[in-house]
């Protein structure tokens, strides 16, 4: 049967239209990212400066003997802890001893002299008021019983500064603290001049920093600092602030901290952290902060789709970060599962 043009056309149309159908192609399904979020909240957040230090001895003492002689004994060594009265080391005393002991022989026999002078002296003094003996028999008695007196108060004025030289051989620690060095030895003579021992108070210690100016008026004497120190971290209050800058423009700054347990020690170098303002930050986990092209960002879940926010940080502290930005209390900030995120994908909170 002889086909028509109308029929012609129309089954080119079903041709045309069964090929379009056979090349066409399912569009693929939007992929939606999972991920873990928190509530960004605004926090009135301490921003502290922080700077290294060391410590430094607020008492440190040169011991030096006040008497000249043999070194015979050494008691205290290097590094050992001593007390205020503590025996350092002795010096042969045998000198000093006999000066004391002659001194001490002269003393009780003036002593017993006088002792009985008194008792002529008295008699005299009767007799005199009795008009019994001259005036000159009554005086004689008296100078010598006033010259003997006073020779006896001179003896026990010598007696006493020869004691002194005496306990003076024995050298004790004027401080309670450590013995930084030992520069004498058995045998050793030692005079006044002798450098003997360094010792240090170890309680209180001052930790040694500078600040420049921009901060320097937010330290004054008196305010809480934070030392971190041999991985320890304790509370010190500043004492001393330098009254001008130095070639560098930079301020001395001294705080005091207790030191009785020992566990620090001069010359130990660390940090310091005080508070120099507050300010209303998002505290966020560090990973949540994110950096591209050298920027810090955070992903915000706006309308179900990430957003990247930039973020400037300022501070650090236990794993958080405290970052400022254009963010809205109350949005939801990624945490966790932003590896693959990109800008505007489709996520969903878990």
């Amino acid at each position: 049967m002889p086909m028509t043009r109308r029929s012609v056309l129309a089954l080119l149309i079903l041709i045309l239209t069964s090929c379009g159908e056979g090349e066409r192609k399912e569009v693929p399904k939007e992929r939606v990212f999972e991920v873990r979020t928190v509530e960004a909240k605004i926090t009135v957040y301490p921003i502290y400066y922080t700077t290294s230090g060391y410590l430094e001895a607020v008492y440190r003492v040169e011991v030096r003997p006040e008497v000249s002689g043999r070194v015979v004994e050494v008691v205290a060594e290097e590094g050992e802890k001593v007390k205020e009265g503590d025996i350092l080391f002795r010096v042969d005393d045998e000198v000093y001893r006999k000066a004391y002991e002659e001194v001490l022989w002269s003393l009780r026999e003036a002593e017993r002299d006088l002792e009985n002078l008194r008792a002529v002296y008295e008699r005299r003094r009767k007799l005199f008021e009795k008009e019994l003996i001259s005036k000159e028999e009554f005086e004689e008695v008296k100078t010598r019983w006033e010259t003997l007196k006073a020779k006896v108060e001179r003896l026990k004025a010598s007696l006493e500064m020869r004691k002194i030289d005496l306990e003076r051989t024995v050298v004790r620690s004027p401080i309670e603290g450590i013995v930084v060095s030992r520069n004498v030895s058995p045998g050793d003579y030692v005079t006044p001049q002798t450098r003997a021992y360094d010792l240090v108070r170890i309680s209180p210690l001052r930790f040694v920093f500078r600040v420049p100016q921009e901060v320097v008026g937010k330290l004054m004497e008196g305010k809480q600092v934070i030392l971190r120190v041999g991985g320890k971290e304790v509370r010190a209050k500043v004492v001393y602030v330098s009254p001008t800058a130095d070639e560098t423009r930079m301020f001395t700054v001294k705080a005091e901290v207790e030191n009785r347990n020992g566990t620090l020690k001069p010359n130990m170098y660390g940090e310091v952290s005080f508070e120099v303002e507050s300010m209303e930050v998002f505290l966020v986990p560090e990973q949540a902060v994110r950096i591209s092209q050298r920027q810090n960002f955070l992903w915000v879940v706006r309308d179900s789709r990430a957003v990247k926010v930039p973020v400037k940080v300022v501070a650090h502290r236990e794993g958080m970060s405290a970052v400022v930005g254009e963010i809205e209390e109350g949005e939801r900030i990624v945490v966790e599962g932003f590896m693959f995120l990109y800008e505007g994908a489709k996520v969903v909170e878990r």
